[in-house]
């Protein structure tokens, strides 16, 4: 399956049984999101990130330059559950 049509299905998943209202909603989200320009402030791959602390999944403060200090840093954002 191709990412368009896996796109599309999960969109279609996302949206069944959901009041039209409710849909429209999140579409009105998604506009508003696209017309901020935030996409366009977003970093690029490659682009070397601002130095930062936040908390780990044990809520200890963690520092970027500190684990930096020790090598190549990767960052994962989990979403959590809304």
């Amino acid at each position: 399956m191709s990412l368009k049509e896996e796109l599309r299905t999960l969109k279609a998943r996302l949206e069944g049984g959901r009041p039209p209202a409710v849909v429209e909603t999140m579409h009105r989200g998604v506009a508003d999101l696209r017309a901020s320009g935030a996409a366009d402030r977003v970093l690029k791959a490659g682009t070397r990130a601002p130095a930062f602390t936040l908390p780990n999944a044990e809520e200890r403060p963690v520092s970027s330059a500190e684990l930096l200090a020790r090598g190549p840093l990767v960052v994962t954002f989990y979403r959590g559950r809304w």
